[in-house]
């Protein structure tokens, strides 16, 4: 498909969006096609007063054109009102409805998708390229719609007038829609460079808002002033490379206009002076070419919009077509038993090997530590059973079902989480540990959850108790506190199989213990996968499973792990002698 179809088809596809508000969207086109075929009534008035009023007796003076005219204008006003406040509700419907869509399918997107685009890139495509959009649909709706149609009418009236003059004009259309589709391209191609530095933008600003601490501890300010110098000054280029463009085109066709209407004149005055045409033919020919000229520098200027509007919706539809995570197959599993196999699981993130050839059979209630250096794979292992990863190779049972035969909702909700990197909400204390669908579990199991998970204690001390808003991903907590709220979260779902990555690194020592208290409580009859670094949190684990380079190099209890003297035993006496050990 060409530039030219595609952008059409991306056109038409952004317009069906406006399919659900037709009723308002028919009203506005309605208001703006009355406004527009009522252009050339101004002209015409004008002939009569010259031709029939101009110079007349006190006497015989009627004031029926000055009041036509105030007429006139009032009704082209309260058309023109019903036309840009019914586009305009349109467009703020269809970026609704365009942001909703996005989002949808954003939460519904595997983590691979992530892994590969920040944050900031993505919030720019429900802020800025949204915005686009929405003056791609409204703008260029309204230029396209309204000035077309005035340019046809007021063409239709001179040709009434003098259709000889009148098809001089037609001899402009062919260099004018050559010079305006050579310029197109480069619009749509800046315009996508722009959206791409607007992401940058957001990228930047965002990493140092939310690493404002780490900025200020290194000295970090004018390393990220400079980086978002540089976004920012990327994006001003394309900016100005984008009005450049567009301002050249305007002038380049108005002068291509300005000089088929300036030989048209000097045709028109010799008609005139030949008495083929009246004063008031002339006058009123003269006024209607020169009010060709407003819509016809709007329908030029319009393609800036038109194309940056496209390069955005290319940037949206990409967003809403970005397959969403395979949903699984129809199995059922019901209240699992929390049995997990590993049959020979290979990983690869891009060209990196990070799991090679796992074999693991994990019996239901069994506790397994998975310990060793950072980046041997032990997330990546864990991460495969609520299949937030697929294997490249080999595969991962549940109860004997093969994960991706089983239905992604029914996985998930046998799977209780807690990561290394607490997610709070900027929500209620209440609202964060009764999270998603956990919102209709009753207020005593809830408390019961914060209280298990030792975080009752500080919560009294809040003003507001439970109810007390937590901000921006709980950062009026400490991290202590953080990672309580999480572990309650797990606690209250009370899933048969529990995975823990890291999930006690952020308390002190005291709260550890006690919180290990819980979770041995919660251990009992649940299969529960624990990624940890400190080994005394895990001494009492049914199974310790050693993760190196991607492959399980020992497997045990901790005592015979100890005995044995391989790598485990190094590194519990390595924390021994670093005093990790606690």
């Amino acid at each position: 498909m060409n530039g030219s179809a595609r952008g059409t088809a991306l056109y038409l596809r952004l317009l069906s969006h406006a399919r659900p508000h037709r009723v308002i969207f028919l009203w506005s086109l309605l208001g703006m096609t009355a406004l527009a075929a009522t252009e050339w009534i101004l002209p015409a008035l004008l002939r009569h007063l010259v031709d029939h009023e101009f110079g007349a007796n006190l006497g015989t003076l009627s004031f029926a054109i000055p009041l036509a005219l105030v007429a006139l204008f009032a009704a082209r006003g309260v058309m023109g009102y019903v036309a840009t406040v019914g586009l305009s509700a349109v467009a703020q419907r269809v970026m609704m409805d365009l942001r909703g869509k996005m989002f949808r399918n954003l939460v519904a997107l595997p983590a691979s998708f992530f892994d590969a685009r920040s944050a900031g890139e993505l919030v720019s495509k429900f802020t800025f390229d949204v915005t686009q959009v929405a003056q791609a649909a409204t703008h260029c709706v309204t230029v396209i719609v309204k000035d077309s149609i005035v340019i046809v009418a007021l063409l239709a009236y001179l040709a009434w007038l003098n259709w000889r003059l009148a098809l001089f004009l037609l001899v402009l259309g062919p260099p004018i829609a050559w010079l305006i589709q050579r310029v197109s391209q480069r619009l749509r191609a800046m315009s996508r460079r722009l959206q791409g530095s607007m992401g940058e933008v957001n990228a930047v600003a965002e990493e140092a808002i939310g690493g404002h601490r780490d900025v200020k501890i290194f000295g970090g300010q004018a390393y990220e002033a400079a980086r978002f110098e540089r976004a920012i000054n990327n994006a001003r280029k394309f900016q100005m490379k984008v009005i450049a463009t567009s301002a050249a085109t305007e002038p380049a066709v108005q002068m291509v206009i300005a000089l088929g209407i300036g030989m048209m004149m000097v045709f028109a005055l010799r008609e005139s002076a030949a008495g083929s045409m009246t004063r008031g033919d002339f006058v009123s020919f003269v006024t209607a070419t020169a009010m060709l000229l407003p819509p016809v520098k709007r329908l030029t200027s319009v393609n800036e919009y038109l194309q940056r509007g496209l390069a955005a919706a290319e940037s949206i539809f990409g967003l809403v077509d970005e397959p969403a995570e395979p949903a699984g197959g129809t199995a059922e599993l019901g209240r699992a038993r929390g049995e997990i196999r590993f049959e020979q699981v290979s990983l690869a993130y891009g060209d990196k090997q990070v799991l090679d050839g796992i074999d693991l059979h994990i019996a239901a209630g069994e506790s397994v530590a998975f310990v060793g250096a950072s980046g041997g794979g032990k997330t990546s292992l864990v991460n495969l059973v609520p299949r937030f990863y697929v294997p490249q190779a080999g595969r991962v049972l549940v109860d004997g079902h093969p994960v991706e035969t089983l239905k992604l909702e029914a996985l998930r909700a046998a799977i209780a989480y807690v990561g290394q990197h607490v997610v709070l909400f900027n929500d209620s204390i209440y609202h964060n540990i009764a999270y998603g669908a956990l919102r209709e579990v009753p207020r005593e199991r809830v408390l019961a959850a914060a209280d298990a998970a030792f975080g009752s204690e500080f919560v009294a001390a809040l003003p507001a108790g439970f109810d007390t808003p937590i901000g921006d991903d709980g950062l009026r907590l400490s991290g202590g506190q953080r990672q309580r709220l999480a572990i309650a979260r797990a606690l209250l779902k009370d899933a048969p199989i529990l995975i823990l990555d890291e999930a006690t690194s952020a308390l002190d020592a005291d709260s550890e213990r006690r919180i290990q208290q819980a979770l041995a409580q919660l251990r009992q009859g649940r299969t529960c996968l624990i990624v940890a670094h400190r080994l005394s949190t895990i001494e009492n684990a049914d199974r310790i499973v050693v993760i190196e380079q991607g492959r399980i190099v020992e497997q045990g209890t901790h005592r015979d792990l100890i005995a044995r003297g391989g790598a485990y035993a190094r590194l519990y006496a390595m924390q021994r002698e670093s005093g990790e050990l606690v």
